[in-house]
């Protein structure tokens, strides 16, 4: 296997994962869609977080508050399952705590 299948073998299973989270917010995120994000640092899974609920952070912008508390997510990759929202609604945008936790890659499943 070569080193890209088995590096995009892994994203898949990324967004699986960040697709699962999102699903846990069914039903209790209307009118927002559901969302799920994954934070990988160094070939390791080190937070992740779904939507919780109407007029509360997505997971995009908790992702990166959960996985500060055992892990240093500068440089680090979030799988998202839809793309960061880019203006405020009820909550605040999600680009902006990406931004300031420094990560260095967004994935996202859809735009």
């Amino acid at each position: 296997m070569t080193t890209n299948t088995a590096r995009m073998r892994l994203e898949r299973q990324y967004m699986r994962l960040a697709l699962r989270l999102a699903r846990r917010g069914y039903g209790a995120t209307s009118p927002n869609p559901m969302g799920g994000g994954v934070l990988v640092k160094g070939g390791k899974i080190i937070g992740g977080l779904a939507s919780p609920g109407r007029r509360t952070p997505c997971g995009n912008r908790g992702a990166p508050r959960r996985a500060a508390a055992g892990h240093n997510v500068k440089g680090a990759t979030l799988y998202v399952n839809a793309g960061a929202m880019l203006h405020a609604r009820r909550t605040p945008p999600c680009t902006e705590a990406i931004l300031a936790a420094e990560i260095k890659r967004v994935v996202a499943g859809t735009i």
